[in-house]
C-alpha cells in the first residue's frame, strides 16, 4: 500500500474561534500512533478537548511545543501513513521529509552569558569547608516527607509499613496533610515552622543575596468545598472543576479572623523559624490587593500587633506577582542599608471579592497568608535578586473597577458587580503560560541552570493546567513544581509564600536545593527569582 506524508493542521471549534492554546503535547517525532489515540490537550475560548490522531501511522514533525498559542488551520503535525482516506492532506513525497528536522517539544536552551552558581567565587572572608557546602546525596526508598515521618512516629506508625496511603505532595510524596487523612482526622497546621539552616555561600557583591531567615504560612480554621459552591450552578460538576482548575477546596475566613490576624499568624511561624523575636523586625512590607481597611495600611496595622510600632512599614499592590515584588523591595533594603531584618508578607482575603454566582471566579479563590523573615547575615537559604516586569496591554484580563477613587461605595440601587473580580479566563492562560515559562527560562540563562539543575519551582498557584502546560513547554517534570492550589485555591499574592511556607514545613527542601519562584499577577505584573536552600 502507497505511503503518504499528511499534514495535520490545528482544528476548528467553531467560526469565532481563531486561536487554540496547546495545554500539553503527549507525542514525540518518530512515535508510532493510532488512529484515536490522544496526542495532545487543547483549549478553545470555549472548551477544552483532546486532540486525537486522525489515523495509524508515524509521526514525522511537530510544528509546535506545550503552551504556544496557535493559529486555526495552521501546521500542527507531519504523518506518514498508509490511510488513503488522507489524501486531502498530502503535502509531498516522503523523500522530501527525510531532510527536515524534528522540532523538539522543548526548544534547546539558549548559550549561557552568565557563570553557573558553582563557578561564583566567594570573598576571602565568607570562605566555607567546601564540603559542608555540598549537598549530601538524597536518599532514595520510601517517598514521605520528613515532616510526615516525624508525626507517623509520634503516633507510633511505622511509614515503610503503611502501603495503602495516597500521597499528593510532589513526586507523589506523602505528606502531613496526608498522613492526617488517611487516618481520618482533621487536618492541623503547624504554624511554628522547624526547618535546619543551610550552609551554602555565595559573592553578595556578584549575585546581592540576602538570607532567608524563616518562612511561615497562615490558612483561616474555616474550608469551603466545591460541593458547596456547586449549589449555585446546578449543571456542573465536581469533575468539571476539578479538570479545568485542579482546585477542590479553599479556606474562607469567618467571624473574628481578618487579613491582619492571618498576617500575624504566618509572621509567628517565621520568626519562630528564624530564631528572632518581634522587636528584631525593622521593615514590614504587606503586598496585599485587599487589606482589612484602605487607612492606615495593612503594614502598619500588622507593625501594631506585632509591638513594632517605629519599624519602616507600608503595603505594596502587584495583585498575585505581589509577594515576589516584596521580596526584592525587602532584598534592596537589606543590600542597600536601609534596613536590618524585613519581614515580608502577604495576606488576602479574596472571598469578600469573589461572585458567588460567577460561574469563572466562584471556584478559583481562597483566602491565606503567607510571611519571611529576609536578614543580612551570611549562610542560609540564600535569596538572589528577582526580575520584575510587567505588560500592560492586558490589564483589564483581570480586573476589580469598584473599590477604586471613580467608584468607591455603590450607589443606592447599584449592582454590585463592579465590586467583584472579574476575570478574562483565555486571555489569562494563553498568556499566562508562556509568561510562566519565560520567567522560568530567563531565571535558569541568569543564573547559568539547566532543567536538571533546577530543584524546585514554587510558582504562583494559578491553575492547575496552567502549571501543567508550563511545565511540559520549559521541560521540568510536574513533580518538581510545588503545587497546592487543590486545597487552598487561588489566593493571590499569598500563593507562592503559603506553597513556600507548606513545603518548608514538610521538610521537602534539602540543603543546596535550587528553588525558582515565578508569578503573573493581574496588571500584567510578571516577577521571577531564585532561592538556594
Amino acid at each position: 500500500m502507497a505511503k503518504l506524508l499528511i499534514e495535520v493542521p490545528i482544528p476548528s471549534m467553531g467560526a469565532t474561534v481563531n486561536e487554540m492554546t496547546l495545554i500539553d503535547l503527549l507525542c514525540e517525532a518518530g512515535k508510532r500512533i493510532t488512529k484515536g489515540e490522544k496526542l495532545a490537550e487543547m483549549e478553545s475560548d470555549k472548551s477544552i478537548f483532546d486532540f486525537e490522531a486522525p489515523c495509524d501511522g508515524i509521526i514525522r514533525r511537530i510544528f509546535c511545543r506545550a503552551g504556544d498559542i496557535l493559529q486555526v488551520g495552521s501546521p500542527f503535525l507531519r504523518i506518514e501513513t498508509e490511510d488513503a482516506s488522507m489524501s486531502h492532506l498530502e503535502i509531498s513525497d516522503l523523500a522530501d521529509e527525510s531532510n527536515v528536522v524534528a522540532v523538539p517539544a522543548v526548544a534547546p536552551p539558549e548559550p549561557k552569558t552568565v557563570a553557573p552558581l558553582a563557578e561564583i567565587k566567594a570573598p576571602q572572608a565568607l570562605q566555607r569547608d567546601s564540603a559542608a557546602s555540598q549537598p549530601e546525596a538524597k536518599p532514595k526508598g520510601a517517598r514521605w516527607t520528613p515532616r510526615a515521618k516525624k508525626i507517623a512516629l509520634e503516633r507510633g506508625l511505622d511509614p515503610d509499613a503503611i502501603s495503602d496511603i495516597i500521597g499528593t505532595g510532589p513526586g507523589g510524596r506523602v505528606t502531613g496533610d496526608d498522613l492526617d487523612t488517611y487516618l481520618g482526622n482533621v487536618p492541623s497546621f503547624n504554624k511554628d515552622v522547624q526547618v535546619g539552616q543551610a550552609s551554602f555561600t555565595e559573592d553578595p557583591l556578584k549575585a546581592q543575596t540576602v538570607r532567608l531567615a524563616g518562612v511561615g504560612y497562615a490558612v483561616p480554621q474555616s474550608v469551603r468545598s466545591n460541593t458547596e459552591i456547586l449549589k449555585e450552578f446546578p449543571g456542573k460538576t465536581e469533575e468539571e472543576i476539578l479538570k479545568v482548575t485542579g482546585i477542590e477546596q479553599r479556606y474562607v475566613i469567618s467571624e473574628g479572623e481578618s487579613a491582619t490576624s492571618l498576617a500575624t499568624d504566618a509572621t509567628r511561624g517565621a520568626l519562630n523559624m528564624a530564631g528572632l523575636k518581634a522587636t528584631d523586625i525593622d521593615a514590614v512590607i504587606v503586598a496585599t490587593l485587599l487589606p482589612d481597611q484602605p487607612v492606615p495600611g495593612a503594614a502598619s496595622a500588622l507593625a501594631k500587633v506585632l509591638g513594632v510600632e517605629k519599624a519602616l512599614a507600608f503595603d505594596l499592590n502587584a495583585a498575585c506577582s505581589g509577594w515576589l515584588y516584596a521580596l526584592e523591595v525587602g532584598r534592596s533594603f537589606i543590600c542597600g542599608g536601609t534596613a536590618k531584618n524585613v519581614l515580608v508578607v502577604t495576606a488576602e482575603i479574596l472571598s469578600s471579592i469573589t461572585n458567588p454566582k460567577d460561574h469563572s471566579t466562584a471556584f478559583l479563590f481562597g483566602d491565606g497568608a503567607g510571611a519571611a523573615i529576609l536578614t543580612p547575615q551570611e549562610g542560609g537559604h540564600r535569596l538572589y535578586r528577582h526580575h520584575l516586569s510587567g505588560d500592560a496591554q492586558y490589564s483589564e484580563a483581570i480586573s476589580r473597577a469598584g473599590g477604586g477613587a471613580m467608584n468607591p461605595i455603590p450607589k443606592p440601587g447599584e449592582d454590585l458587580d463592579p465590586f467583584y473580580l472579574k476575570l478574562d479566563g483565555s486571555v489569562v492562560f494563553k498568556r499566562g503560560v508562556i509568561a510562566f515559562a519565560n520567567i522560568i527560562e530567563q531565571q535558569m540563562e541568569f543564573h547559568g541552570l539547566s532543567a536538571d539543575d533546577v530543584s524546585w519551582i514554587v510558582p504562583h498557584q494559578a491553575n492547575a493546567r496552567i502549571l501543567k502546560a508550563v511545565s511540559k513547554r520549559v521541560g521540568i517534570p510536574y513533580e518538581k513544581f510545588v503545587v497546592t492550589i487543590s486545597k487552598y485555591g487561588n489566593t493571590s499574592a499569598a500563593s507562592v509564600s503559603m506553597a513556600l511556607g507548606w513545603a518548608a514545613e514538610e521538610g521537602i527542601f534539602e540543603e543546596g536545593d535550587k528553588i525558582i519562584f515565578c508569578s503573573v499577577g493581574a496588571g500584567f505584573t510578571y516577577a521571577g527569582g531564585l532561592l538556594t536552600w
